[in-house]
C-alpha cells in the first residue's frame, strides 16, 4: 500500500530543499505594473510562443491565456449560477422537425483589429470545416452540415444533413470548432493547416501585447476598444499574464507576498493554502466542484489484454476509492465517485441516477462484478481467465506466457491529485502481481498520446461531455465512427482526449437515435437506460474521487473575487468564461498612471499589428527579495505533514 508518508514526499520534496524560500517575480520585476495586472499561472510547460491555430495539432499553447481572456464563444452558461449568457449572439431558432438551424449574431462585435463580427465569419469557418477534412473539428461539421448560408449580415442559416435538437451546443463554451469564428479577412487567403493566427486575431477583451519565452510568460493588453464597453462590460485589469508555476516553495512565496493573483489549484492544494492562510490575509478562497472525476479515465481496447472485459474490472477493483477519498491533496477531503462512469456529481445527472443502479445491480447478476475495492476479487478474476504466474517470479503471464504489464499514464508528480491516484493504483496492481508502472506526461502532450493511442491506461480527469446537461454528448465519444489504430491520430471522441479504440455496434445505435430527438421524447428513456447498462458493464472508466478544486486568489491588489460566500461566476481561472470575473474585480486602489520610456529586449516578442498609435508604457520599481527563516519552513512542513498523516478529512 502506497505509504501517507510517500504521498506527503511528492508535496514536501521542494520545500525540504532549501532553507530560505525565494521569491522569483520579487527579484526581477514583471514586464508591466503590478497594480494592473491580474497575473494568472498555469501547469503547462509553454513551447509554443507564436501560434494560436486551434485547428491543427499543437497549434496553440494551453495556459498562456489567450483560451482565457482573448477568444471568446457566442454564449455561456455560468455554472455557479445556472445562467445562460447570451454573448456574440442574441438567440437561435430551429426548424419543426431540426434540420435547419438559424443563429442571430448581436450587431456590434468586432474583433480586436477593428473590423465587425459578421454572417460572412460563419459562412467562412463552416466551408473551411467542410473543405479542409485534415482540421481538428471538421468531422463533426461534415457528419452535420449539408450547407451554411448568410441571410444578412446577422444572420446565419445552417442547413443539417439530419435532425440535431442540440445543434446549438455547438457554439457554446467548449462547444465545438465550428463555434469557435475565424475572421475571414485574416484567414481567407491562408493555409489553414499552416497559418499560425499570431498575433491572434479574436473578439475578446485582451489582444497580445509581448511574449517572454526566458520567462515562460504571456501578456495580453486590454482593447480600449472592447466591443461588450457599451454593454457595460470592461475588465478592470490593464495586462493579464500567463505563467508557467514556479516550484512549489516558490509559488507558495509569491503568493504570500502578492506576485500573483491566481495560482492553479491542480498545483495550489489544500496544505499549501493553509500554509498560505497561515502568512497573509490577503487570500479568498472559492471552491467549486470540478465537473471530471479523477481516476482511470481511459482504457485502450487496442492493448492486449485491456480489451478482455474481466482484465477492466479486475483493474478497477484495485482502485481503492475510500482512502484516496480521504487522501485528497486539493481540498479538505473528497467525495467518493459512486459509479464507473465519465459524469461528475452535478444537479442534471440525478435524472440518470435510478438507472445507473438498476444497471449496478444487473451486472452484479450477470457477471457477479461490484464496483468496490476488492483486491481479492481482482486475483480471482485473474486466475479465472489464466492470468496467472506461471513461473513463481511473483508476477502474473499472459495464457502465452509474457509478463502481465501495464503502463499508467498520469500527469507529472507536481499535478499530485492526479499523480498520487496513478501511483497508489499502480501499487495495488503490483500487489496482486501485475508489473505496473507510472509514465507521467507535460499536461501540454497528453492529448497528442489520447489522440495517437500511445497509452496503455490513462489515470487522470474523466471528462465527459458535461456541457450539455445531457448525457447523449459523452455516449457520443465512446462512437465507433471515432476509432483509429494506434498510431493513427484519432479526429475526435475519447474521455479529456484519450480515444478508448472501443467500438460497440449497439451504443452506436442508441447514440444515433438519441441524437436525432430531444432528451424528453417518447423512447428517449429507455435508450438511455440501455446505454447507461452498457457504459458501466463494459467499464470504459472507473472514476475514484470527485475532483473538488478550491480556486484560491489574492486580495493584496485586487478585490470582488468570487468566494465561498458569493459564488457569483465559475471561478476556475483556466475556463473560458473567466473574462466575467474579470468583469467583475476591481483594485484595492487605483494605480497611479505613468508615462515612461519603451525598453525591450531580445528576448521579448512583441506584437504592433493591433496597436494604437500612441504608445504609453509603464515601468516597475524592482522589489526588495523576501526571504523566509528555517523556522518557518520548519513551521510549514510540520503543517503539511501534519495534513497528511493526522489531519481529519471531511467528506
Amino acid at each position: 500500500m502506497l505509504s501517507l508518508f510517500l504521498i506527503a514526499s511528492f508535496l514536501l520534496t521542494p520545500l525540504l530543499s532549501t532553507s530560505t524560500i525565494p521569491v522569483s517575480a520579487q527579484t526581477e520585476a514583471y514586464p508591466v505594473p503590478r497594480d494592473q495586472a491580474v497575473i494568472l499561472e498555469t501547469d503547462t510547460s509553454f513551447t509554443n510562443f507564436d501560434s494560436a491555430n486551434h485547428l491543427i495539432p499543437l497549434g496553440d499553447q494551453w495556459g498562456s491565456g489567450w483560451h482565457q481572456v482573448v477568444e471568446e464563444w457566442d454564449w455561456y452558461i455560468n455554472y455557479a449560477t445556472g445562467e445562460i449568457i447570451y454573448w456574440r449572439i442574441t438567440g437561435w431558432d430551429y426548424n419543426e422537425d431540426y434540420t435547419t438551424f438559424t443563429i442571430h449574431i448581436r450587431e456590434g462585435v468586432t474583433w480586436n483589429d477593428g473590423h465587425p463580427y459578421t454572417a460572412d465569419d460563419y459562412v467562412f469557418t463552416t466551408n473551411m470545416l467542410l473543405e479542409n477534412t485534415q482540421l481538428l473539428g471538421s468531422s463533426y461539421v461534415v457528419e452535420w452540415v449539408e450547407s451554411v448560408e448568410a441571410v444578412d449580415d446577422y444572420t446565419v442559416v445552417y442547413n443539417l444533413n439530419k435532425p440535431n435538437p442540440r445543434f446549438h451546443q455547438s457554439f457554446r463554451m467548449w462547444g465545438q470548432n465550428i463555434g469557435r469564428q475565424r475572421p475571414e479577412h485574416i484567414w481567407e487567403d491562408e493555409d489553414p493547416m499552416e497559418f499560425k493566427n499570431w498575433p491572434p486575431v479574436e473578439t475578446g477583451p485582451y489582444k497580445l501585447h509581448s511574449v517572454y519565452p526566458d520567462l515562460l510568460m504571456f501578456i495580453w493588453e486590454r482593447r480600449e476598444d472592447y466591443w461588450a464597453k457599451d454593454l457595460g462590460y470592461f475588465p478592470a485589469p490593464k495586462y493579464v499574464i500567463g505563467r508557467y508555476a514556479p516550484p512549489a516553495d516558490i509559488m507558495l512565496a509569491d503568493f504570500v507576498a502578492g506576485m500573483v493573483d491566481a495560482p492553479l489549484p491542480h498545483l495550489f492544494g489544500w496544505d499549501t493554502i493553509l500554509a498560505a492562510m497561515a502568512q497573509t490575509e490577503n487570500i479568498t478562497i472559492a471552491p467549486f466542484l470540478d465537473p471530471c472525476p479523477l481516476g482511470i479515465a481511459a482504457f485502450n481496447f487496442d492493448r492486449y489484454p485491456l480489451n478482455v472485459l474481466e482484465m477492466r474490472w479486475a483493474i478497477a477493483y484495485c482502485l481503492n476509492r475510500e482512502k484516496l477519498g480521504y487522501l485528497y491533496p486539493m481540498a479538505d477531503g473528497a467525495d467518493v465517485s459512486p459509479y464507473p462512469w465519465a459524469l461528475p456529481q452535478y444537479g442534471w445527472v440525478n435524472q440518470y441516477a435510478p438507472m445507473v443502479e438498476r444497471a449496478m445491480e444487473a451486472i452484479e447478476n450477470e457477471l457477479g462484478f461490484k464496483y468496490e475495492y476488492n483486491p481479492d476479487k481482482a486475483k480471482e478474476i485473474l486466475d479465472s481467465i489464466d492470468f496467472i504466474d506461471r513461473n513463481g517470479d511473483g508476477w502474473r503471464e499472459t495464457p502465452n506466457g509474457t509478463v502481465l504489464t501495464f503502463e499508467l499514464m498520469s500527469r507529472p508528480q507536481t499535478v499530485i491529485q492526479e499523480y498520487y491516484i496513478a501511483a497508489d493504483l499502480a501499487e495495488e496492481l503490483r500487489n496482486i502481481g501485475i508489473d505496473a508502472s507510472v509514465r507521467t506526461i507535460d499536461p501540454g502532450l497528453m492529448g497528442e498520446n489520447g489522440q495517437l493511442g500511445t497509452y496503455d491506461i490513462y489515470v487522470g480527469s474523466l471528462c465527459g461531455e458535461w456541457t450539455m446537461g445531457d448525457l447523449v454528448g459523452t455516449l457520443d465519444l465512446y462512437h465507433s465512427k471515432w476509432y483509429a489504430p494506434i498510431g493513427t491520430r484519432a479526429v475526435g471522441g475519447g474521455i479529456h482526449g484519450f480515444n478508448l479504440r472501443y467500438r460497440n455496434a449497439r451504443l452506436d445505435e442508441i447514440t444515433d437515435q438519441l441524437w436525432a430527438i430531444g432528451p424528453d421524447a417518447p423512447g428517449a428513456a429507455e435508450l438511455y437506460e440501455e446505454a447507461i447498462h452498457i457504459i458501466t458493464r463494459d467499464m470504459l472508466g472507473a472514476p475514484a474521487v470527485e475532483k473538488m478544486f478550491v480556486q484560491t486568489f489574492s486580495t493584496s491588489y485586487w478585490t470582488g473575487w468570487p468566494s465561498e460566500d458569493y459564488m457569483y461566476h465559475v471561478p476556475y481561472i483556466w475556463w473560458p468564461e473567466f473574462i466575467f470575473v474579470l468583469f467583475q474585480i476591481k483594485p484595492v486602489k487605483e494605480p497611479a498612471p505613468t508615462v515612461t520610456t519603451v525598453t525591450e529586449t531580445a528576448t521579448v516578442t512583441e506584437t504592433t499589428a493591433t496597436t494604437v498609435a500612441t504608445t504609453v508604457t509603464e515601468t516597475v520599481a524592482t522589489m526588495d527579495m523576501t526571504t523566509v527563516a528555517g523556522a518557518g519552513v520548519v513551521a510549514l512542513i510540520v503543517g503539511v505533514v501534519v495534513g497528511w498523516l493526522v489531519g481529519s478529512r471531511k467528506s
